[in-house]
């Protein structure tokens, strides 16, 4: 059997038992999932992620919109979470990340973060963001523990600071008073 391309570009990144691609013709269903198992853990309904609250042709036009990484379970290669970043620019703005609930605490979110951050360095984006709309402290600690830092929009560093990010901002539907930066 050939091996599909693109098979070992985020080899190493996920821990044992998993891996980490691109998503797949045919999963939407099974991400939309992902994101309706997770969204019955928010507290209120959100801006982050309106596409993961909505009908399975809202996701599929999220999905097309973004570019999808699944940690995937090796064993039978289903989805357990997945991650949709954005290009903007110079920045690559990771837009939404889920886990199914039994697969956390294993560092996946942290594998797909450094997949999403990995292919922003491959294509010389300047830093990886992240709106930051609900306040999660768990999000948040894990954020920090892969190396972004909270930014005020009154205090963006001067990279930041122009009308293009909050253009950006508004053009994704994000209404973020808050930033997580992570500079590449």
């Amino acid at each position: 059997m050939a091996k599909k391309p693109g098979r070992k570009a985020f080899k190493g990144l996920a821990p044992k038992g998993y891996r980490i691609r691109m998503m797949e013709p045919g999963e939407a269903e099974a991400l939309l999932a992902i994101g309706h198992e997770a969204d019955t853990r928010l507290p209120e309904p959100s801006n982050e992620t309106p596409a993961v609250r909505s009908s399975l042709p809202d996701f599929v036009r999220f999905l097309l919109s973004h570019e999808i990484f699944v940690a995937a379970a090796k064993r039978d290669g289903s989805p357990v979470g997945y991650a949709a970043a954005q290009e903007r620019g110079d920045l690559y703005w990771l837009a939404d990340h889920r886990v199914l609930t039994p697969h956390r605490c294993r560092g996946i979110g942290s594998a797909l973060i450094a997949a999403v951050t990995q292919r922003a360095r491959w294509f010389d984006h300047r830093a990886v963001g992240i709106p930051a709309t609900v306040d999660n402290s768990r999000q948040a600690a894990l954020y920090e523990r892969n190396g972004f830092m909270t930014v005020s929009r009154k205090r963006h560093p001067a990279i930041l600071a122009n009308q293009r990010v909050d253009e950006m901002l508004e053009e994704a539907g994000i209404d973020a008073q808050r930033v997580l930066i992570k500079w590449l």
